[in-house]
């Protein structure tokens, strides 16, 4: 009995080990293409915070130019309560 409990303490330990090392700082930031374009066609891109953005309305008809546009290379990022461009 006394080897099932230690294993089941090791075991917890590894898993809060493995969680505290591996997991990614929350951000709530990320790139948003904001006029209905897709990356292979014009999008244009914003850092946005997800938990207060409003996608805009792309129900209607939208004209978008022909130009791959990726998203940016640059990291959206959380800092100091908005959301920054680095």
């Amino acid at each position: 009995m006394k080897r099932k409990q230690i294993f089941v303490i090791v075991l917890i330990l590894v898993v809060f080990l493995f969680i505290f090392f591996f997991k990614k700082p929350y951000n709530p930031c990320q790139w948003v293409s904001v006029n209905c374009c897709p990356e292979n066609a014009g999008a244009q891109w914003r850092c946005v915070d997800m938990r207060n953005f409003t996608p805009p309305n792309c129900s209607g008809f939208v004209i978008c130019p022909q130009v791959i546009s990726p998203k940016p290379n640059k990291d959206c990022i959380f800092e100091n309560g908005r959301c920054v461009v680095r």
